[in-house]
């Protein structure tokens, strides 16, 4: 009778703690590489929708020899929860001709697929000087930033298709600090705190981040 009681008996309390700070240690390293895996994922939203951006403007300067530019869409940046991109829609279709403030992406042909954690905007130049549309464009400045980890420290990419000459598009501020380091304009900054152009390739907006802040 007691062989059989012994064999029925199950783990100590001292093996059931091993047990757990084992979870607990695996948790802990686990948990903080699944939080940053997920960052870089939502990170991959601007980048995607940049590159997007840039072959439909190309395109659309293809046929029309000019590109065209748009405010900050959405007005407020999604952050850690998504927000719709355009919910007022695109004006009916045959679009109308193209007027200063429309929105740019309508007549270009570009929206993303559901709603956004980035807002994106366009700036447009002449010879790398900033013009508004319908003025004549032969280069832009495409720009997405956000906050995914809601720690007010912007997440941000950015383009600069210099014209066929190689003027990359000059210092215009963003109505919202949209590279994300403080400075004024479609810049980069290296290490050294020189500001480079980021020509004609989706990549961090300001190096100060390198467009993925701490993660």
């Amino acid at each position: 009778m007691l062989r059989n009681l012994k064999k029925r008996e199950g783990f100590t309390l001292i093996e059931l703690m091993i047990v757990v700070a084992i979870i607990g240690i695996l948790a802990a390293i686990a948990i903080p590489n699944f939080i940053k895996f997920q960052l870089r994922a939502k990170a991959g939203e601007g980048k995607v929708n940049l590159a997007a951006i840039r072959t439909s403007e190309e395109s659309y300067f293809a046929d029309a020899g000019t590109y065209l530019d748009w405010a900050e869409t959405p007005a407020l940046m999604g952050s850690q929860i998504k927000v719709p991109f355009n919910p007022a829609g695109c004006p009916a279709s045959p679009l109308p001709a193209f007027a200063a403030g429309n929105q740019g992406f309508c007549w270009i042909g570009w929206q993303p697929e559901g709603d956004v954690y980035y807002t994106y905007q366009m700036i447009v130049a002449l010879a790398g000087a900033p013009v508004v549309a319908p003025a004549p464009a032969n280069g832009f400045y495409a720009a997405a930033v956000s906050d995914i980890d809601g720690d007010t420290n912007l997440n941000s990419w950015g383009v600069n298709q210099a014209d066929i000459a190689g003027n990359p598009v000059a210092g215009a501020g963003f109505t919202t600090a949209v590279c994300g380091d403080g400075v004024a304009g479609p810049v980069a900054v290296d290490a050294a705190g020189v500001l480079v152009a980021v020509l004609g390739q989706v990549a961090p907006c300001a190096a100060v981040d390198m467009g993925r802040n701490i993660f």
